[in-house]
């Protein structure tokens, strides 16, 4: 399925990522966390429990960061 990014999107349909990174709600379900990865692979920054409300801006800020 494509979304029309630019950029790859990661799927845990199996739960196992949610566990390891120790996202996991009290419901189960994976807390809402974006991670920002730098070119080689490393986690550069992390929101975690992100809020809809300028959360936007906020990755933007981070990523061009990444790119200076």
């Amino acid at each position: 399925m494509t979304c029309g990014a630019n950029f790859p999107l990661l799927s845990d349909a199996g739960g196992r990522l949610v566990e390891q990174l120790g996202i996991k709600s009290e419901r189960g379900t994976a807390r809402r966390t974006t991670y920002v990865v730098d070119k080689e692979g490393r986690i550069r920054r992390i929101f975690p429990d992100v809020k809809v409300d300028g959360h936007t801006e906020e990755v933007l800020a981070a990523v061009r960061e990444l790119q200076r």
